[in-house]
């Protein structure tokens, strides 16, 4: 039989029996419904916790050590830092993209500044470490640089007025004085997770205004490296910075300042000795490919190192669980529906044999009446399975509309929990079609296999 006379013949048959249809269609619609809106609220919920909260693409390497527990003190064993030999290493490993080392600032620092934001100015001890400018090159071009080269004999500008010192600032000299000089800002990342925490959770309890991040890009304070709240800590001279928040960036860490690792090991040598410019925390490691990921960790601890657990594998097992177990309700929803479609069609199979007689005794063969009757059947599902994805999607705009309006800020909060994407919709489309193929599949076998001479003469 032909593709348009079978959808003529179909399509008729769909109109003078749409009652019937309609009625053994609306469990596909609820299933197919609960089926798209738990997947894409699984995929939603994956998007910000495997996409903000933990990044996949990156491993964080750190040496492995040794601790001895004495009451509520750990007392180390072995070096938990890195070298340029550890850093050579990893990028020998198949599937390794880039390597790029980070250092803590080892001396403490304080950041003085907000007056502009709340109207006064807040003091915080501060929490720096240094990254390689080359991990967010992508994300935060040239503004995220390590200092330049300062050309020897040179001496700074002096200066009365921001204005006089064009991208700069005038402000004391590096190490105090009391005359200002031309000085370049020290750019700064934040993560968005600090935005989230203080926003969530800490200007409620200081009764302080919620941050626009977007508006934050530019933002400057004064950090005095040396200082610190805690006086034992404190050292005796003093350098002074001026910091400029320059972006958001995944790679920054997640309380505190991230400064490019060139300002950071100047501290540390400053404080220390001239090897602290070579002394690593720790080592971001990019792959290849997310699927790369289990096999560059295994051959990073054959190296004898540690990756940090950043808990992302734990989550994805908890949202792939969560999902699996919604969609089998669902899909068992739609199964008991293939049930009631089976019914149906086998009624409508009895109903019309008389029809299915005619159809035989002009022609039309056992293949072209199961055709028939499944064709009806994957309509039934396709327009079941549309109506239920629509109910999915009306479902998430009002949850959404309700966390909105209703549901108190907190951190990661999304404007949306669900991601509709193609493959979503094809998939429960093609669901709802398969089953009610599926239930329709005995009742075309019983049609198909009906001798018409028996059925016209009554025999």
């Amino acid at each position: 039989m032909k593709f348009n006379k079978l959808t003529r013949i179909v399509g008729a048959n769909l109109r003078s029996n749409a009652v019937h249809f309609l009625l053994a269609s609306i469990g596909v619609i609820v299933g197919i419904a609960a089926f798209a809106f738990f997947l894409a609220l699984g995929a939603g919920v994956r998007s910000v916790v495997l996409g903000k909260i933990f990044p996949l693409d990156q491993l964080e390497v750190v040496a492995k050590t040794l601790s001895l527990d004495l009451g509520p003190l750990s007392l180390g064993m072995a070096s938990d830092v890195l070298d340029d030999a550890s850093a050579d290493k990893l990028r020998t490993i198949p599937g390794v993209r880039g390597v790029y080392p980070k250092m803590k600032l080892t001396v403490p620092a304080v950041a003085v500044g907000g007056k502009q934001l709340i109207g006064n100015d807040l003091r915080t001890e501060l929490i720096v470490d240094g990254i390689d400018p080359g991990l967010v090159a992508d994300e935060i071009g040239p503004a995220f640089h390590d200092p330049p080269a300062v050309t020897p004999g040179s001496q700074p500008q002096s200066c009365k007025q921001d204005k006089e010192c064009g991208a700069g600032y005038c402000g004391r000299p590096r190490e105090g004085g009391p005359t200002l000089v031309c000085r370049e800002y020290v750019p700064a990342l934040v993560s968005h997770h600090l935005v989230e925490i203080y926003n969530g959770s800490l200007r409620r309890a200081y009764s302080l205004p919620r941050l626009n991040p977007e508006f934050l890009i530019g933002l400057s304070v004064e950090m005095k490296v040396g200082a610190s709240m805690v006086e034992a800590s404190a050292r005796d001279a003093l350098l002074y910075e001026r910091v400029k928040l320059v972006g958001f960036s995944d790679k920054a860490i997640t309380l505190g300042l991230t400064l490019p690792r060139g300002y950071v090991a100047g501290y540390n040598v400053h404080y220390g000795t001239p090897e602290a410019a070579t002394r690593y925390h720790s080592i971001v490691v990019k792959v290849v490919a997310k699927d790369q990921v289990a096999a560059v960790a295994k051959a990073i601890q054959e190296q004898g190192l540690e990756v940090t657990d950043s808990g992302a594998e734990q989550a994805g097992m908890l949202i792939t669980v969560f999902v699996l177990v919604f969609s089998l309700l669902s899909t068992i929803i739609v199964g008991i529906a293939a049930v009631n479609i089976m019914h149906v069609f086998f009624m409508m199979v009895y109903e019309r044999q008389r029809e299915i007689g005619i159809m035989r005794a002009v022609g039309a063969s056992r293949g072209d009446i199961r055709l028939i009757i499944l064709g009806e059947a994957a309509c039934v599902g396709l327009a079941a399975g549309t109506v239920g994805v629509l109910l999915a999607w009306a479902a998430s705009v009002g949850f959404d509309a309700v966390s909105a309006n209703y549901v108190p800020d907190f951190p990661y909060k999304p404007t949306t929990y669900f991601m509709f994407t193609w493959d979503l919709v094809l998939l429960a489309l093609g669901f709802a079609a398969g089953f009610c193929v599926l239930g329709a599949w005995l009742p075309a076998r019983r049609a198909a296999r009906m001798d018409p001479a028996a059925v016209l003469t009554g025999r």
